[in-house]
């Protein structure tokens, strides 16, 4: 299903053809459905869900993230299942649980590319808080993305730089809140690449694996479930210290 040899050594997973290929194509046309809950704007203004919530009128997005809805069957009965196949795999000592449930909307946009780490490696709130310099050793979390239509570069299949997840990063470097560039954009736009990943297949990537969310140059909407696992021991720490 996945090569378990390239999540190692590269951080990053395209897994064998999995799903049918219509019934992605049918969750496709719920997502188109289901309003923004939060994202980013063209202007590059983040929007959270109380922005979302307050605004007027159309928002003209560059991306944004909806939340899944609770009662589909396919999603519950045969995405879950195969992807805590991965997640037993690679987590099993430890124990996990999937979080961020999403499906993420990449329209027509170029927005400049915002380089990061997913939870629970960098936090804006402890930008001093390294979990993989205490917890134990070995991957506290993967990301999933189920694409719902096929991934190309042109519209703006996610973006990531192969073995980055050994790198020791400087987190505050990878934490822009007001957009200021990263001492790692110059590397990423030289190493960075782009699957094509088909409807049917998923990528996973490590936590700690420098990627991107990327310009979409066409016309269509570029949508998929984004779905994380995190670490239990990440998970208590997480609650322990008040963040999520």
């Amino acid at each position: 299903m996945v090569n378990f040899f390239d999540l190692d050594d590269l951080g990053f997973a395209v897994s064998e053809q999995v799903f049918n290929r219509n019934e992605i194509l049918s969750l496709n046309e719920v997502a188109s459905q289901l309003p923004p809950f939060v994202g980013m704007l063209q202007n590059f203004d983040w929007m959270n869900n109380d922005k979302v919530n307050a605004a007027q009128g159309d928002l003209d997005w560059a991306y944004y993230w909806s939340q899944i809805p609770e009662d589909n069957s396919y999603i519950n009965h045969v995405i879950f299942p195969t992807l805590e196949k991965v997640c037993n795999r690679v987590l099993h000592n430890w124990g996990w649980q999937l979080t961020n449930r999403y499906i993420i909307s990449n329209c027509k946009h170029d927005c400049p590319v915002r380089i990061h780490l997913d939870a629970p490696y960098v936090w804006p709130q402890k930008p001093e808080l390294r979990m993989d310099d205490y917890l134990e050793k070995g991957p506290l979390s993967i990301t999933f993305m189920i694409p719902l239509i096929d991934f190309t570069s042109e519209n703006g299949s996610t973006g990531y730089v192969p073995g980055t997840h050994r790198y020791r990063y400087n987190p505050k470097d990878l934490l822009r809140p007001n957009s200021e560039p990263s001492p790692y954009d110059n590397f990423f736009k030289d190493n960075y690449i782009q699957e094509d990943v088909e409807c049917g297949r998923f990528m996973c990537f490590y936590g700690n694996t420098l990627h991107s969310v990327m310009p979409n140059q066409t016309n269509t909407v570029r949508r998929a479930i984004i779905l994380r696992a995190i670490r239990k021991d990440a998970l208590n720490e997480m609650k322990r210290l008040g963040l999520g």
